[in-house]
């Protein structure tokens, strides 16, 4: 079979004819896109019509750009003379500018020449005030004119000082002598200012010779040292800083030792450790503690004296009236002679964890009166301490009462019971109007019991007999007792 051509295979895909020009036809010339700049040609045929959205989004980096200074066209120099407004001479000088700029215009850099104060004095305060026997007059003038030719530079002056027929001076010399005079003529002229500034500026004045002098000395000391002092200086620090380091360590692992062996974590305060350590001599008093360790028996708490407590600091009345305000309560440290115990320690807690409740037997009760009250011990809105002592004397206070009304209840039956074993007594007795005599007691209740006296006598056999009495003592009395049994205790009494 041939091969099918092109014109079949357009056919069978239902193509227009010569859709796509063959090698020989002329390409049609169409609008071409360019591709734009700051895109990789890869990715622009990736991306297809959308590249235009993402051209204005990538840039190009322009790394190579070449620094604009001419600000846009070419900028024409001229050599000019210019004059200096900080130079007190005609001294002229020139230097390249712009031709298009003003020529009078003035030196930008005549701003920097800024001058410190200069202070002159005349005779009559130098009379009366600046007077040294070290200096001369002429001397000290000579000396103010090289501080205002060489603008306060001490070591240009220094250099330049060769005073005719004068001492040799060292710059310490002519510091102390110039800010000496400064400071002087500040402090007796009258001042426009306020006193705070006058006094910031005679502190700028101020110069100790003396200090100056040592310093320069220890630095020229220092720089003169040989290679050889300058190891041994090394090997003392390193050495030092070792010392340091193992004091310490021993002293932590000191402390470690004597607050274990001591009880002190188990809830004491620090003790206050000697600086001696535990080596020491013996028999020694401790300043801090003021007792005695022996070191050859256990150190314990039992075997070990404390001083007592200092004396508790009396708080003041502000103090008192600012904890107040922020419910703030201050409790005592606990004593040296505490015993090393956990129970001694009081870990923090919120207050409302330490509300009062009542016995679990009468929880209920109390509970219910409380109610009867209007209030509730479920929840404390605000736990003060003054509300929870106001609630625990509540608690209390119910508790109480509940006890009561149960001894009340108690006695009250009692006293039932007895009434109606005397009312049966005196029916079942022979002559109703014999008279009988009920003496009750009733003691303190026990629990489960109501114990009482009931003495019953009879007239018949007083009258009979004269001396002999018969006594009943019940003890014990049950509520629930029938009157069968009632009956047959009587019946043993006749």
């Amino acid at each position: 079979m041939a091969g099918a051509s092109a014109a079949d295979v357009r056919s069978i895909l239902s193509l227009p004819a010569n859709a796509t020009p063959g090698p020989s036809q002329p390409k049609k010339s169409g609008p071409s896109t360019k591709k734009p700049e700051g895109i990789s040609r890869e990715l622009y045929s990736l991306i297809g019509p959308s590249a235009p959205t993402l051209a204005a989004q990538i840039a190009k980096p322009r790394l190579k750009q070449k620094p604009n200074l001419g600000g846009g066209g070419k900028v024409k120099w001229q050599w000019r003379s210019f004059k200096n407004s900080g130079r007190s001479d005609s001294l002229q000088l020139s230097h390249w500018a712009k031709a298009h700029t003003d020529p009078d215009t003035e030196y930008p850099f005549a701003k920097y020449n800024v001058k410190s104060t200069e202070y002159t004095y005349a005779q009559d305060e130098y009379t009366r005030l600046l007077e040294d026997t070290e200096w001369t007059k002429e001397e000290t003038d000579y000396l103010f004119d090289l501080v205002r030719e060489y603008d306060s530079r001490f070591y240009i002056i220094a250099d330049r000082y060769e005073y005719p027929n004068g001492p040799a001076r060292s710059m310490e010399d002519m510091k102390d002598r110039y800010y000496s005079v400064c400071r002087k003529l500040i402090r007796n002229r009258p001042w426009a200012g306020d006193e705070a500034s006058k006094a910031q500026l005679m502190s700028s004045f101020q110069f100790d010779k003396e200090r100056e002098v040592t310093r320069k000395k220890y630095l020229a000391s220092l720089e003169n040292r040989t290679p050889d002092q300058i190891a041994e200086e090394e090997a003392l620090y390193i050495e030092l800083k070792r010392l340091e380091q193992t004091e310490r360590r021993f002293k932590k692992e000191r402390d470690d030792l004597l607050r274990t062996l001591m009880g002190v974590d188990s809830g004491l305060a620090d003790l206050a450790i000697d600086d001696e350590g535990p080596f020491g001599d013996p028999k020694k008093k401790s300043k801090k503690s003021g007792g005695v360790i022996d070191l050859d028996s256990p150190a314990t708490p039992s075997s070990s004296t404390f001083a007592p407590p200092p004396p508790k600091r009396a708080q003041s009345a502000k103090s008192a009236a600012y904890d107040a305000l922020h419910c703030i309560t201050r409790t005592d440290a606990p004593s040296a002679t505490t015993p090393a115990t956990k129970a001694s320690h009081q870990a923090a807690a919120f207050r409302s964890m330490k509300m009062a409740y009542p016995k679990s037997s009468m929880q209920g009760k109390v509970a219910q009166v409380v109610t009867e009250l209007g209030i509730s011990l479920a929840r404390l809105v605000m736990p003060t301490r003054e509300t929870l002592a106001q609630h625990e004397a509540l608690v209390e206070a119910a508790g109480a009462l509940v006890e009561t009304k149960k001894v009340v209840d108690r006695v009250d039956q009692e006293i039932r019971v007895a009434k109606a074993r005397l009312g049966m007594r005196e029916s079942e007795a022979p002559g109703a109007s014999t008279p009988m005599e009920v003496d009750e007691e009733v003691g303190p209740p026990a629990e489960g019991r109501a114990p009482s006296v009931v003495s019953t006598r009879s007239a018949r056999s007083r009258k009979q007999t004269g001396t002999t009495r018969r006594s009943l003592s019940v003890s014990s009395v049950d509520t629930t007792a029938t009157t069968t049994r009632a009956g047959t205790k009587r019946q043993k009494l006749g």
